[in-house]
């Protein structure tokens, strides 16, 4: 195992666009794979609120602004090669005037876009809303079998 540099954690995360945000709401955590979008600086998160699991997802948001958030990838041509990310801060919603930013990011290396239309869901049931996570320490590592 080996601790990733600041630059080598950047690169996973602009080349990737999913990961798990980890929520807990009165000691019960709650885990969901979360598109997210990333610019160098700030995370993005689209969340559509009064989508299935009766509203957990926004319960918990709004109980505890706690979160974590975890990232991997694994190398295609040796599988047993692999780095993870692992974030843990305060879930925030992103303000109007920073909204451009936020769905620049999310354009720019989100693995799906918000479309509900996928889901099947109407439109006129959902809230698209954006959050961004405030990092307060972020670990990387990279783990590779012995030669």
């Amino acid at each position: 195992m080996r601790e990733l540099s600041s630059d080598e954690i950047d690169e996973v995360l602009t080349r990737n666009g999913i990961g798990i945000l980890g929520l807990t709401s009165d000691g019960q955590p709650y885990t969901i794979p979360m598109s997210f979008g990333y610019d160098g600086e700030r995370m993005a998160f689209p969340m559509q609120w009064g989508t299935g699991y009766e509203g957990r997802k926004e319960r918990y948001a709004e109980a505890n602004a706690n979160a974590s958030f975890a990232v991997y990838e694994q190398d295609p041509d040796r599988p047993q090669h692999w780095r993870s990310i692992v974030m843990l801060g305060e879930l925030y919603e992103v303000e109007d005037e920073h909204e451009d930013r936020a769905f620049a990011s999310l354009a720019a290396n989100a693995e799906f876009a918000p479309d509900l239309g996928v889901w099947g869901v109407p439109f006129d049931e959902v809230e698209l809303r954006l959050f961004g996570l405030a990092v307060d320490e972020c670990t990387g590592r990279e783990f590779s079998p012995r030669p």
